[in-house]
């Protein structure tokens, strides 16, 4: 058999650009309008089961003013008495008090204490919602939170005794439960009461709950997920906060305990600065307490064994005079005391700095300042240290602040020792004078005024640091808060699932994805479609369509008085061939197609027929010869034919091989194949082809060649060259895209032998294109029996 030469491959060319064809598009959605309604029922329909029993969640928001150092004063917290106190305390910067609302462990304070890691929810027909307090029967305490090392689902239901019993454990082990009693399950304490707040109502009666416990961290970490906090506006020192809960009592409840503990924490810090001080001032009143006891015994036993009443009046004056010096150097002496200690404290804690004792009874006041500011920044840092580690910039960058200050302040305080001794030395000089005066008194009243000048110094160190103290116990009790809540924790209704949203969503979805899927098969199918897009990427015309017959029962279907839909489209076939060639129509047509199953033959055969009803003779040629079939389509059996001919034309007579196809008055004939021969590409090529085609000539108006495939054989090819014109058929979702390419190939190689094309079984599958098939309202017309003549 003669090897194939020019078989075809699939070009690695693209197809011309395709460009988007709206109306195609359309016919495309609206053939498919089924699977879309469907898919919009299906999407809808779960859009609106989700809003209705999926758990809403809800939001709450609550408002706190900060006093905020950089933005001014916050109302109260400027008030001039608490400024005079020094009750009002330093301001804070609304950017770190965010970050202490939205920090780890405050977070896990409200959730301890609100006990958030157990998540109670009520049965119900399809799903189940948190309760919460006064929603539940039951108050559920648990002991130890940081025993839950991994979530726990446990059921708990009432029984008709009014008892409790708990279901828990992979195999739904039963445990009654007695109110009051603490039980342990696997190390986990709990205890139930009745919760006094719950009434029970039409919407509550179910007994049946299911406790979630969750890990404390995972507990504090999705509550923090769920906390949003912001300030007002760059400018105010507001600060927005709103949470997310599956409950709407339990996100308010859960906000307010945020603010109460974040305002318990700043109060604490405040009043670790105050209950510093006053340890330090009870210490150095206990010490002075004692050494005034001692010297007023003195005094009085001076007196009883001297029996003395009064001194005299100069020694009186001496008295006056010297009580002046000594409550200045009183005064001295106790600041130096107050500077030693503080010194003393500071090198104490260098490597590890801790609060000092408040700048109160401090007369420098730049000093009192530094101190003030050392507190807060140790404050600060330990508060980063516990939420970042002890080794995170932040803490390190204050750390190194708290080491420069405690030098300076250390600096500080030296130069203030060394200025207080100078004073005390002049103080001291007029002591020296004063002495010098009473020398001159009776020694008895001399030692009486030494005795009651040391009482009097002591009595003015007393009186000055029992002041000092009460102005810290009063600082103490009078501390508040540098934030006030402005706006209590409210809810603002239910954020999700947003029903409107939800089945807008639906909707689209419900539309796009069966249109995106229609798309897509489109876009992925390698197939021809129909006639419009031949006609848009293929160069050669298309004569006609040819409609999908369902239940044939010949291979002809174009018969004498036929009004088929396939008749009427065979005949239109035929008139746009005519018009191929201005002038003339042509006589020898070549069908041929890319691959078998296609169509040719059928196309062959009918085309034939319709020209035979033109009163035309006509013969198609069975120049398959490889693997013919047209003869026994039509019943016709020869043992020879054209392979005969070929081979032999001067033994062979063509009116021996040539057969009449019956139902067509001797005006339709078919020259068979015959033997199938060992080289048809080369009795192609003979010279007895030209004479067979001479006889033909004229003996047929038309003559027709059904060839093979062009892209599996060359016969087709070489057939070519005897044809007027060549007609590819083209067969809707069978034949590949690519093969238009190749056609315009073609065309363009060899520009002097015309190719048409004709797409057959169109509405095969049952496509869009049915709603642009022939017919358009004449169908019935075509259909219908046809009427008897009188």
């Amino acid at each position: 058999m003669h090897t194939n030469t020019t078989t075809s491959q699939i070009p690695q060319n693209n197809l011309p650009e395709e460009s988007v064809d709206i109306r195609q598009a359309l016919f495309r959605i609206l053939y498919n309008w089924p699977w879309i309604a469907l898919s919009l029922t299906l999407a809808l329909t779960i859009a609106w089961l989700y809003n209705r029993y999926a758990e809403p969640v809800y939001k709450a928001r609550a408002s706190i003013m900060i006093k905020d150092e950089k933005k001014g004063g916050a109302g109260l917290l400027e008030n001039p008495l608490l400024k005079e106190l020094d009750l009002g305390g330093g301001g804070k910067l609304v950017d770190n008090e965010i970050e202490i609302l939205k920090s780890y462990d405050l977070m896990e304070d409200v959730v301890k204490k609100e006990q958030l890691f157990l998540d109670i929810k009520r049965k119900g027909s399809l799903t189940n919602r948190s309760v919460f307090a006064k929603e539940t029967p039951l108050i559920i305490r648990i002991a130890n939170p940081d025993t839950i090392i991994q979530p726990l689902q446990w059921g708990i239901s009432g029984q008709p005794n009014g008892k409790w019993r708990l279901d828990y454990g992979a195999h739904n082990k039963d445990l009654p439960l007695t109110r009051g009693r603490w039980y342990s399950i696997n190390g986990l304490l709990f205890q139930i009461t009745d919760n006094p707040a719950f009434k029970a109502d039409s919407t509550n009666l179910n007994n049946d709950y299911l406790l979630y416990l969750k890990p404390l961290k995972v507990a504090v970490n999705n509550y923090s997920a769920a906390l949003n906090v912001q300030p007002a506006s760059k400018t105010a020192t507001i600060i927005n906060m709103e949470l997310t809960d599956r409950n709407n009592k339990r996100a308010q409840t859960a906000l307010n305990a945020l603010i109460d503990i974040y305002n318990q924490q700043a109060l604490e810090d405040k009043n670790k600065v105050t209950n510093n001080t006053l340890d330090f001032l009870n210490g150095r009143l206990a010490i002075i307490e004692n050494e005034l006891r001692t010297v007023e015994g003195q005094v009085q036993q001076f007196k009883s064994s001297n029996r003395i009443t009064d001194v005299s009046v100069e020694a009186q004056q001496y008295m006056e005079q010297a009580k002046q010096v000594d409550i200045q150097k009183a005064e001295q002496q106790t600041q130096l005391s107050i500077l030693e200690s503080l010194e003393s404290n500071l090198k104490a804690n260098q490597d590890n700095p801790k609060l000092v004792p408040s700048g109160s009874g401090i007369a420098e006041p730049s000093l009192a300042e530094m101190i003030q500011t050392h507190n807060r920044l140790v404050l600060e840092r330990e508060r980063q240290a516990e939420r970042l580690g002890p080794k995170n910039p932040i803490p390190v960058d204050l750390a190194n602040q708290i080491a420069n200050l405690r030098a300076s302040l250390i600096t500080n305080i030296g130069n203030l020792k060394q200025a207080y001794r100078i004073a005390l030395n002049d103080i001291t000089s007029k002591d020296a004078e004063l002495n010098a005066r009473i020398r001159n008194i009776p020694q008895i009243q001399k030692n009486l005024v030494q005795i009651q000048r040391d009482q009097s110094v002591k009595e003015q160190l007393y009186f000055l640091l029992l002041q000092k103290r009460e102005e810290s116990a009063i600082t103490l009790a009078s501390t508040i808060p540098d934030s006030r809540s402005i706006e209590k924790a409210r809810s603002i209704g239910i954020v999700s699932p947003k029903k409107v949203l939800v089945m807008a969503i639906a909707f689209l979805l419900g539309l796009i994805i069966p249109i995106a899927i229609i798309y897509l098969i489109h876009f992925f199918k390698n197939t021809i479609e129909d006639k419009d897009e031949v006609e848009q990427k293929c160069n050669a015309p298309v004569l006609g369509e040819i409609s999908y017959v369902r239940k044939d029962t010949s291979p002809i279907v174009v018969q004498k008085g036929s009004r088929s839909i396939v008749a009427e489209q065979f005949r239109v076939i035929r008139t746009n061939i005519s018009f191929t060639k201005p002038g003339h129509s042509p006589k020898v047509i070549l069908v041929t197609s890319h691959r078998p199953e296609e169509g040719k033959s059928f196309t062959s055969l009918n085309l034939a027929a319709s020209y035979a009803l033109l009163n035309k003779k006509v013969v198609v040629l069975e120049f398959d010869l490889r693997k013919p079939r047209l003869s026994a389509a039509v019943n016709i059996h020869s043992e020879a034919g054209i392979s005969n001919y070929l081979a032999a034309a001067n033994t062979t007579n063509i009116n021996d091989i040539l057969h009449e196809v019956p139902g067509f008055e001797q005006r339709f004939w078919l020259l068979p194949a015959g033997p199938i021969p060992p080289n048809p590409a080369e009795l192609i090529l003979g010279d007895n082809m030209k004479q067979l085609m001479e006889e033909l000539n004229k003996k047929f108006d038309y003559i027709i060649f059904d060839t093979p495939p062009y892209g599996l054989v060359t016969d087709s090819s070489l057939l070519a060259a005897h044809a007027h014109i060549t007609i590819v058929v083209l067969r809707q979702g069978f034949t590949f895209k690519w093969v238009m390419h190749e056609l315009n190939k073609k065309m363009t190689d060899n520009p002097a032998q015309p190719l048409y094309t004709v797409i057959n079984r169109v509405g095969e599958k049952n496509s869009y294109n049915s709603y642009k098939r022939y017919g358009y309202g004449y169908t019935e017309y075509f259909d219908a029996p046809q009427k008897k003549k009188k």
